[in-house]
């Protein structure tokens, strides 16, 4: 059965499609823009202009962004921690949830409040920064992950998702011999898909473009993540810091330009995380409500 909508909710639908329409190009154009300049020669580069396309793409600046091992040691680096961080995150997170949404959890209520507390008041950053210090953390890879491991909102989620899933399942399962290792990672997440799904997203991509923390706890260029490369090729100059020595040359007659080598690196930067994101949305609106207002 169709159901005829009338004037004004045609009207209504019609409006709602065009503001939509319109904030997607205000947020798909600066991406496009980015894109069409690392494929862009010098000429058309340094144009004021709005760069929706370019008449001779050119692989110039992204041959040239990969000389050395600058960028293959950066990429190394936030795959380990972006990995590492992600897995550990979503794990320690995951089995702190789900005691807290048990009844029977001796103080689940101060505990909790604990967990609530933290999201109104933290240690601050030089507090934190001596505890990593102390630790013997800085310039090591596990300063970018241990800090940050585990966080309240997420907990928040993952104990709400918990109350949905029926305390008879845990019950028939210990019935039939199983502990609470085997009913937690056998069933519990399992069935937990989409919020840990929702989870991993949200760790995946604050891991992949996080900096600061680098920059505070990281002094070794032996140890230097993407987004520092970046911030360092955005605030130079010459546009080439962060990159190779090799990379300081006149670019004078040259097939790129700062503009070109910027806009290359901002894509090797984001394009590995943008596609993630489509192998995991189809979990993310489920994941986020469920968890939001059960419980």
């Amino acid at each position: 059965m169709t159901i005829q909508k009338n004037r004004s909710e045609k009207t209504f639908d019609f409006m709602n499609i065009t503001i939509l329409m319109v904030l997607s190009l205000t947020i798909l154009y600066p991406f496009w823009q980015q894109l069409v300049l690392s494929f862009s020669q010098p000429a058309e580069a340094q144009l004021i202009s709005l760069h929706l396309y370019t008449l001779h793409p050119t692989l110039d600046a992204y041959k040239r962004i990969f000389i050395g091992d600058t960028i293959y040691k950066a990429y190394y680096w936030t795959a380990y921690r972006t990995i590492a961080g992600t897995l550990l995150t979503v794990l320690v997170t995951s089995m702190m949830a789900y005691p807290l949404a048990k009844v029977y959890l001796w103080g689940r209520k101060v505990w909790m409040w604990i967990v609530v507390f933290t999201l109104f008041f933290g240690g601050g950053l030089v507090p934190t920064y001596l505890l990593v210090k102390n630790l013997h953390l800085t310039n090591t890879v596990w300063s970018l992950i241990l800090p940050g491991l585990v966080t309240a909102w997420n907990i928040i989620i993952l104990r709400n998702f918990y109350y949905s899933i029926p305390d008879e399942l845990e019950e028939s399962a210990r019935m039939d011999g199983a502990n609470d290792l085997f009913i937690f990672f056998r069933i519990i997440i399992p069935l937990s898909a989409p919020v840990i799904a929702t989870v991993t997203l949200w760790t995946l991509v604050g891991h992949w473009n996080a900096w600061f923390d680098a920059l505070i706890y990281i002094t070794d260029n032996k140890i230097k993540v993407l987004q520092i490369v970046l911030r360092e090729v955005l605030n130079d100059a010459n546009q080439t810091s962060g990159l190779d020595p090799q990379l300081a040359v006149d670019l004078q007659g040259q097939q790129y330009t700062p503009e070109s080598i910027k806009a290359a690196i901002l894509m090797v930067v984001i394009l590995p995380i943008v596609c993630v994101y489509p192998f995991l949305q189809k979990y993310f609106v489920k994941g986020i409500l469920v968890g939001a207002v059960k419980g």
